[in-house]
Parts: structure tokens; C-alpha cells; sequence
């Protein structure tokens, strides 16, 4: 709630075009981001023991290859301007290079504490990090109003973190050490690299071609629309993965065992987030123009398709952790390929049809796609049961259709009787209320719920 108060009031003071030139530096320096950090934490949280020796050589590497992150963000950002064709991102780009450099302690730092099970006391830091960060942005944003302005809340909450972080590790783990030490987590992490990378690059061909073929300010538009449509979905994401991931160590062989739990996981993951996607996918773009003001009418268009999208992610990238655990990046690759393929196609359909509307097909369809690989090919070497999966999946897929069309009838119904009368909106609570009360009585045969008690998530 707090992050959307904060787009409010930063979206009110700034143009599309300014947000564009931030979407623009956030992609170039996430990109850097991955390739200075992308494996680090993993390779902290996979560690089967702990070895003070290795913690430490990881901080050295994680030390080194920030300082080269960050001083390669600022040389090459007229690179990337050209790139994006967005001059009025090289600002922000080159002070985003602090970002950079300070990314792969903040990913050995946080996996580390994930890693020693400290979830609550990182959780509580990050809180605090990302309202202080909030409360310099909105300062920063309403004092100087430029596109720089922006960067001030990610960079204080980032280093706000990694302070945090550090403070909540063991002294013995958390000194300078010898790389030598670190050889197989290193190695270990920059397999994840190259994966991250490859998927994260594939994600932006179609922002890059976007940008190119309709212009910075359509990019800005996308921005806003992520800040309400992927950004809720990417935190529930981002607080997810993280604590499973290093549960995937026990999993490297396969068993009974992993193939019922990763599929309860799946399946208890999707009846959580999809139909949420469903209530996402109508009430955003409504509430959209009340947060942000006029102006906005395509992030309002795009908005419904970054729901569904953001949420097919979360089960999507779920998997792909899982993969990435185990180490099987020959399948990484393979998939990567296929997906460059589609993304390829997306940006011709983008210059074919001068709409940014390909795009979101293509990120929808992508996300399908990649999971639909991992699914069949973690089945075929005993990780899941594809048969169940397949049977729940469909399910969730039409309860989640059902609960877009409730959502939408009764939104129809509070507008047409708003139109009648202000204070008749209030008769919509009536079904509403009753609809949510027959839930709760029925609740125990409900399939996430007694997902969830299977595994005593709930009481």
C-alpha cells in the first residue's frame, strides 16, 4: 500500500517521458545487476553446509565484480542509449551505476541470511529500507522533478538493505576471504548468470523493440502500468522464491517424494495467485487513473494483460528455480532458444502493426511457453506427475476465468446502480457478502485449502 501511495505521488509530478528514461536505466542496470550477481545468492543458498572459508571467498569475488559492474554501467551507458534510443535516459543510467555495484553484495548478503533461516529479522530490514527509500524518493521526486529524481528510492532502500543484511550475519561468515576457496560456487554461479541472462535479455528484446518502433514514452506508459499490474504479483514472487529455493538442495536425485511435493507446490502456487490475477485484471485499470491522474489511457489498456502475465510468472519463474537448483542447464538453454524465437516475432509484429499490443501476446504467450517445457521435461525424469498437474491446472485456469467474469458483473452492477442512485453502489455488498460467506462454509473442501493443510500451512 505504501509503495502505491508513493507511485501516486510520483506519477502525478512526472511525464510518461520521464518514467520512460527510468524504465530504460532500471532494464539497463538490472541487466549489469544479473551479470555481476545473478548466482551469488543461489550459490549460498544451495550450500548443503556452510563453510566460512568459502562465505568468505564469496565476499571477496561479490566485492570485485561490483566495482566492475558499476564502473562498466557508466562507461557504457551511451551504449545502451543508442541502444534503447532513449537520449534522455544517460543520466539516469550513470547514476544507476551505483546500483550495480552494490547489487552482488546485496545478492550474497541476502542469500546468505535467507540461507541461515534469519527470514523474519530480513524481512523487517527490507521493510524499513523500502520506506526510507520511499520517503527520500517522494522528496526527491517533488524537489528536483526529473527523471534522476526516481533513482533515489531504489538506491537508499538497496543500501539500506544490504547494511541491514550484513549486520544480521555471522561475524566468522561475513569477512574477506580467498577466492581460491569459492572455486565451485563460483563456477556454480556463473552457470546461473548466463541462464539469468539469457532470460532476462529475452524478456526486453520486446520493451528494446517497443522503444525503437513506438518510442520512450510508450515505455513509460508500460512502467506505470507494471507499478500497479506486476509489481504486487513480483513481490509476492520475490518473497517466495527465495525462502524455497534452498529446499531444492534436498531434492537433486528426485524421489516419490519430490514429484508429489513439487506438484502440490505448483498447484497450491497457482490456486493462490491466478485467481487473484482474475480480480487484478478488472479492478486495476479502474483504479489506475484515480492513483495516477489523466494521461494514462494506455498503462489502463495494458494493465489487465501485465496481470495475467505477472502472475503466470510467479508459477512460471517457481519452476524455473527449481531447474536452476538442480543444475540442469541444458534445459535452460534449449528453452532460452525457443523463447528468443518467439520474442524475435513479437518485435516484428510490434513494427508490422505500430502496436505495443504483440507485445504483451508475446510476454503472455512466452511465459506459457516456458513453463509448458519445464513441466514436460521435469515429468519425464520422475520431478513431477504432468497427468495431475495437467487436471489441476485446468481447473484453476476456469475457476480463474469464472472469478474474472464475477469480478467484472459485479463492478457492472456497482456502476449501473452508482447511475441510479450514489447510495444504492452499497446494495452490490449484498451478493458480495454472500458469495464470500457460502466460500468460508465450504472452505474445507476447497482444493487449495486442503493443499494447505496437507502440508499444515494452515490450521
Amino acid at each position: 500500500m505504501l509503495q502505491f501511495g508513493y507511485a501516486s505521488v510520483t506519477t502525478r509530478a512526472l511525464d510518461d517521458a520521464a518514467f520512460g528514461a527510468y524504465a530504460v536505466a532500471l532494464s539497463v542496470t538490472g541487466f549489469v545487476a544479473l551479470l555481476s550477481s545473478g548466482g551469488i545468492g543461489q550459490s549460498v543458498g544451495r550450500m548443503v553446509t556452510l563453510e566460512a572459508v568459502r562465505l568468505r571467498g564469496l565476499i571477496t569475488y561479490a566485492a570485485a565484480l561490483g566495482l566492475v559492474a558499476g564502473v562498466l554501467v557508466w562507461a557504457s551507458a551511451p551504449v545502451w542509449v543508442a541502444v534503447w534510443n532513449a537520449p534522455s535516459a544517460l543520466e539516469p543510467i550513470q547514476w544507476f551505476s551505483l546500483n550495480a555495484a552494490l547489487a552482488p553484495m546485496l545478492g550474497f548478503a541476502s542469500g546468505y541470511i535467507r540461507r541461515i533461516g534469519r527470514f523474519r529479522q530480513l524481512a523487517i530490514f527490507t521493510l524499513l529500507a523500502n520506506i526510507a527509500g520511499m520517503i527520500a524518493g517522494a522528496i526527491a521526486v517533488l524537489t528536483l522533478k526529473n527523471a534522476e529524481s526516481l533513482l533515489v528510492f531504489p538506491l537508499v532502500a538497496q543500501v539500506a538493505t544490504l547494511v541491514g543484511a550484513l549486520a544480521l550475519g555471522e561475524r566468522e561468515h561475513v569477512k574477506f576471504g580467498r577466492l581460491k576457496h569459492a572455486r565451485s560456487d563460483v563456477a556454480f554461479s556463473w552457470r546461473v548468470t548466463v541462464a539469468s541472462l539469457l532470460s532476462y535479455g529475452i524478456g526486453n528484446i520486446a520493451k528494446i523493440g517497443t522503444s525503437r518502433v513506438l518510442g520512450a514514452d510508450t515505455i513509460g506508459q508500460w512502467n506505470r502500468a507494471d507499478v500497479l499490474s506486476a509489481v504486487p504479483f513480483q513481490q509476492v514472487q520475490s518473497a517466495l522464491i527465495p525462502v524455497v529455493y534452498p529446499e531444492f538442495r534436498h531434492d537433486l536425485a528426485g524421489s516419490d517424494r519430490t514429484k508429489a511435493v513439487w506438484t502440490d507446490m505448483l498447484s497450491l502456487t497457482a490456486w493462490l495467485i491466478l485467481p487473484a490475477a482474475g480480480v487484478a485484471a478488472v479492478l486495476v485499470p479502474l483504479v489506475l487513473p484515480m492513483l495516477f491522474g489523466g494521461g494514462w489511457d494506455l498503462a489502463i489498456l495494458l494493465s489487465p494483460f501485465i496481470c495475467v502475465a505477472a502472475a503466470i510468472q510467479v508459477v512460471s519463474t517457481l519452476l524455473a528455480s527449481a531447474v536452476e537448483a538442480l543444475g540442469k542447464f541444458k534445459w535452460i538453454w534449449w528453452t532460452q532458444g525457443a523463447l528468443l524465437v518467439v520474442q524475435i516475432a513479437v518485435v516484428g509484429a510490434i513494427w508490422a502493426t505500430g502496436s505495443v499490443l504483440p507485445a504483451m501476446a508475446g510476454l503472455i504467450a512466452s511465459l506459457v511457453m516456458q513453463h509448458a517445457i519445464y513441466v514436460a521435461l521435469c515429468a519425464k525424469h520422475g520431478y513431477l506427475d504432468a497427468r495431475r498437474l495437467l487436471k489441476r491446472y485446468t481447473v484453476i485456469i476456469l475457476a480463474s476465468a469464472l472469478i474474472f467474469v464475477t469480478t467484472h458483473l459485479f463492478v457492472s452492477l456497482g456502476k449501473w446502480l452508482f447511475e441510479v442512485n450514489i447510495f444504492a453502489t452499497s446494495l452490490t455488498a449484498v451478493p458480495l457478502l454472500s458469495l464470500l460467506w457460502t466460500l468460508w462454509l465450504i472452505r474445507g473442501k476447497l482444493p487449495p485449502v486442503r493443499l494447505a493443510r496437507k502440508y499444515k500451512l494452515i490450521e
